[in-house]
């Protein structure tokens, strides 16, 4: 439908604005919500309202070159109506097509057979001569003729004119109006599918979850200025970066390592290891050794001299294949090559006779020109070209670095004494020696012999450790001349099965710790790193006498994890981001995990809402969830109670996996939530219910009241509404934060975690479930038992 408003605008501003709003649909996130299928969103419906005059003058005026291009393409339009109003005038008559008929007879001619000029004159004179005193005898055809002229010249500037304001008019729409557009357009499209638009799933792209560990998906965080702070105040030692599992120990201990962690790239000498599960300390340390060495040769571009033992048959096999795929392929291009040029041979020889003909004579002269300019300039003006050449030739100097010649033999020392440690750390050596002397005669026969021998033996731990710390010396001495520092990343040091073990581990390690301008950067659990900051209360222990500091990396926060994944999975909006963060706690490993989960159900439903994605997932969680304690109750109890338990979480899981996620189920819902306030587990009568069965029922419970939760909030219509009117300013317990907190707190205590869910559901007026939290159990063989049990599940 066309607007009222173009009547105001030059005429060829609308056909590219119309482009412009054709490129903006084809953009990838414009695309992929027209491609929900949703009625009221449709690329007529966008169409039309780009068409209305309001956007139409928001959208122009947003754009700040539009003054300069609507000047431009005005003035175009004023010389084409002069044009138009000038062609109006005229009529056609014979003399210009005669004039122009002969000129170009005459210029044919003298091309086919050369005609003289004096020829030409008269063939043009006598019937442009005549035809022109016929046509300028009367004043109209005078007129006419003006009028002809006047519309040849406005014709050749307009033209020249449209051309430069048509490119002038493309690189405005296509680039800038349509980056004007782009956030105008989505506003509009939110607009059209109403309140819950983000409650729909766009993911674009998800790279980022394919390849997590990628360095370029990585964002920084407050967590890594306060590491780089406090590395700034050491001058050496140890670190310790602790936290729960999953919270992204690794990650920044491999940035800290690799010099990430300012605004630009720092070159640090890093080695990384992984701590074993089991293992000896003089074996770890054994292997730390061998690391540094080959990292080091690594640096200088050498690699570890291995003695030849033998060669296996895949290897020897290998060579000659890459060889014969190799070979192949160079054939292939230069049999195709060869061809080429066999059947344009003629040409390419003419064409490289022309080039050679053509560029010799130039270039011969240009370098007689430049040696001769070079001659005068150096007999003209001498100090001015001495100062030039000891300019460069000083330049050429400080470039090869000849100070890198005088002092490479300690780097050269540190490279060879690198290989003489692997060798004697990976090899046992052994050197033998023989004397003999002998005299033989006729009766008598005399010899004497002497044989020596000696063999190397491992390095004792004492002898390791000193031969280590002086390595990491001699590396940090040099190093630290080019101002380098030294990285030593001990990683997964909290799989040491308990704390115990990995104190034992540090009080066997740190005495390698102290070495100057060497960091040693250690991931360790959250049990140490308490240990650490209770240290003196009441005594010490070996984790102040082994490390400097200690960092402690909290979960993210929800505005944290909605910058990591709308870095990894772009169009990830807040609804999802809420959730995934809610099931994850915060912890970057599961966060990513779950964001998979939501995608890859996306993908197997194309069920792009929030209600319907989640109620998939959770249901899910909780058919797992129950599946485990169920296994788990019927391994540690067999009593009749416990069996009927076992049967109606069967039953349970059944409906939870035979139920339709596109449409709310109720009904299972409050079964979940009925089991979820049965704290108590069901056992035989006369045993005693408190034990390792009811904590493990009070951690069942308590997560399944989660997910119940999690249900009521996020698997219900009108979410965006249902977040605005109960969370904001002054409603902190309604915060959707208090959930992932909520799923850290049952890793503590699950009734602590029970109470934070409770604040949360009565602030956002969620229903209690039927039955009461605590559920008497009476004994088995009643059928009052059968039926409190059976109103659990």
């Amino acid at each position: 439908m066309p607007s009222g408003i173009w009547h105001l605008e030059p005429r060829r501003i609308r056909p590219w604005y119309e482009r412009a709003v054709s490129a903006s649909i084809e953009h990838p996130e414009i695309r992929a919500y027209l491609d929900l299928d949703r009625p009221q969103v449709t690329e007529e419906h966008l169409r039309r309202a780009f068409d209305q005059p309001r956007i139409i003058s928001e959208v122009l005026r947003a754009s700040p070159v539009y003054s300069d291009v609507r000047r431009r393409t005005a003035r175009a339009d004023d010389f084409r109506r002069r044009f138009l109003a000038v062609h109006e005038r005229c009529r056609a008559t014979p003399f210009l097509s005669l004039v122009l008929l002969v000129a170009l007879a005459y210029w044919m001619a003298d091309a086919a057979i050369g005609v003289p000029w004096w020829v030409g004159g008269v063939v043009l004179i006598w019937p442009v001569g005549y035809c022109g005193v016929r046509e300028f005898r009367e004043s109209d055809n005078r007129s006419n003729f003006v009028a002809q002229m006047q519309t040849a010249a406005y014709g050749v500037v307009w033209a020249v004119c449209a051309v430069d304001t048509e490119t002038r008019l493309a690189w405005w729409a296509l680039v800038k109006l349509k980056r004007t557009m782009d956030p105008i357009m989505r506003r509009e499209m939110t607009a059209l599918l109403g309140p819950d638009h983000e409650s729909l799933l766009v993911a674009r792209s998800h790279d980022g979850l394919i390849d997590a560990g990628n360095p370029r998906y990585w964002i920084s965080t407050p967590v890594e200025l306060a590491l780089q702070r406090k590395l700034d105040q050491m001058s050496g030692g140890a670190i310790a970066i602790c936290g729960p599992r999953g919270v992204g120990k690794s990650t920044l201990l491999n940035k800290a390592c690799q010099g990430l962690l300012g605004r630009w790239p720092e070159p640090h000498f890093h080695t990384i290891v992984q701590t074993p599960a089991n293992y000896r300390p003089e074996e770890f340390l054994l292997s730390l050794f061998q690391a540094v060495c080959r990292d080091y040769l690594a640096l200088y571009g050498r690699r570890p001299r291995t003695p030849f033992l033998f060669r296996s048959r895949a290897r020897a096999v290998h060579g000659p294949r890459r060889l014969y795929h190799s070979a192949r392929r160079w054939a292939q291009l230069l049999s195709g090559i060869g061809l080429v040029v066999l059947a344009i041979q003629k040409e390419v020889r003419d064409l490289a006779d022309s080039v050679y003909q053509s560029a010799h004579p130039a270039a011969t002269g240009w370098a007689a020109n430049l040696r001769d300019w070079a001659l005068a300039a150096w007999h003209g003006h001498p100090s001015v070209t001495r100062l030039v050449l000891i300019a460069v030739g000083a330049l050429l100097v400080w470039r090869a670095d000849p100070k890198s010649w005088l002092t490479g033999r300690p780097v050269r020392r540190l490279v060879h004494d690198c290989h003489n440690y692997l060798s004697l750390l990976q090899h046992i050596q052994s050197v033998s020696a023989s004397t003999s002397l002998g005299a033989s005669g006729r009766a008598l026969t005399l010899g004497i012999g002497r044989t020596s021998g000696s063999s190397s033996r491992t390095f004792t731990y004492p002898e390791l450790v000193w031969e280590f710390r002086s390595l990491l010396s001699r590396i940090s001495a040099i190093e630290r001349k080019d101002n380098w520092k030294v990285f030593i990343g001990i990683d997964e040091l909290d799989r040491l099965g308990s704390s115990e073990q990995a104190r034992a581990f540090l009080a066997e390690i740190k005495a390698i710790f102290d070495v100057p301008r060497v960091y040693f950067v250690l991931s360790v659990s959250e049990d140490i790193g308490a240990a650490f900051i209770r240290r003196g209360l009441p005594t010490r222990d070996v984790t102040d006498s082994s490390l400097e500091d200690v960092l402690v990396i909290e979960a993210r926060t929800l505005e944290e994890s909605r910058a990591l994944l709308q870095m990894r999975v772009p169009g990830f909006t807040d609804p999802f981001v809420a959730l995934v963060h809610a099931l994850s706690g915060g912890l970057p490993r599961d966060l990513i995990r779950y964001t998979r989960k939501v995608t890859e159900t996306h993908r197997r439903t194309r069920q792009p809402g929030l209600a319907a994605l989640a109620r998939d997932v959770l249901w899910e969680e909780a058919a797992q969830a129950l599946s485990g304690f169920r296994a788990l109750l019927a391994h540690h109890d067999d009593s009749a109670a416990s069996a009927q338990t076992v049967h109606d979480l069967h039953t349970l899981i059944t409906l939870i996996r035979g139920a339709d996620s596109t449409h709310a189920n109720p009904e299972l819902e409050q079964r979940i939530l009925q089991l979820a306030h049965a704290v108590h587990p069901p056992h035989a009568e006369g045993t005693d219910s408190v034990g390792e069965s009811a904590q493990r029922w009070e951690e069942f419970s308590c997560y399944l009241y989660f997910i119940g939760t999690l249900l009521e909030v996020f698997a219900r219509r009108n979410f965006a509404a249902r977040k605005a009117a109960y969370t904001g300013p002054g409603k902190a317990s309604a915060d959707l934060q208090r959930l992932a907190e909520a799923r850290l707190e049952m890793t503590v205590s699950p009734h602590s975690a029970r109470k934070i869910l409770e604040k949360f559901r009565a602030h956002w007026a969620l229903r209690p479930a039927t039955l009461p939290r605590i559920v008497q159990q009476p004994g088995p063989g009643t059928d009052r038992s059968r039926d409190a049990v059976r109103g659990r599940s």
